[in-house]
């Protein structure tokens, strides 16, 4: 009798010492997980390793702005606007180029908001509002059909629209746009015919 209340009692024991031991494990498996979880809420949304944090097209253009992604950070937004600016002039001055080509060719086109712009290090697609977008081309393609001294009324609409576009976008115009792209010809005075040569007209190709 007492060999079989010391077996029962040493099965008892044995189940005890089996689920002290499944506990442990379940409370260890619980605390990792719980460990992740924090982990995953306190460390932000990874940001793309891109000049431009995973942005193109509209999204880009929405980001600079004023309407950028929850997930982007203020830092990281300012260093994408940095490097928005060459985008954008570059845009600008392929629409204008357009237009110019355009004019010369004799043909008209209601050109797209979006363009592929290449960079020092990546391509990005740009986006830019329809109406800014279809002046600058306008002042290329009647730029080429008109001679420069009559471009003053040109440069005004570029420079308005190029005004509007960099407010937006929260960036320092450093120059009026038409000065890079439609510069105005020097004044020459004193000279005899031989020495006035023919003058070039800028952004033609």
């Amino acid at each position: 009798m007492d060999a079989l209340v010391n077996a029962f009692i040493a099965i008892g024991l044995l189940l005890i010492l089996v689920l002290i031991i499944y506990l442990v494990d379940r409370v260890n498996t619980i605390e990792k997980e719980t460990r992740k979880m924090v982990q995953s809420m306190a460390t932000p949304p990874e940001v793309p390793q891109d000049p431009f944090a995973g942005l193109a097209g509209k999204r880009l253009w929405d980001a600079m702005t004023g309407k950028p992604p929850e997930a982007l950070s203020p830092e990281v937004l300012a260093e994408v606007r940095e490097r928005y600016d060459l985008v954008l002039h570059k845009h600008l001055e392929a629409l204008y180029k357009e237009g110019w080509r355009d004019g010369e060719r004799g043909m008209s086109a209601d050109p797209p908001n979006t363009r592929l712009i290449n960079t020092a290090t990546t391509e990005v697609e740009s986006w830019l509002p329809g109406p800014q977008v279809k002046t600058i081309y306008q002042c290329g393609l009647e730029a080429s059909q008109r001679p420069s001294e009559l471009w003053d009324s040109l440069r005004a609409d570029m420079d308005e629209a190029a005004r509007i576009i960099y407010d937006k976008t929260q960036l320092e115009v450093r120059q009026p746009l038409s000065a890079w792209l439609m510069p105005v010809a020097p004044v020459m005075s004193e000279v005899t015919p031989a020495e006035v040569s023919t003058p070039q007209v800028p952004l033609a190709g």
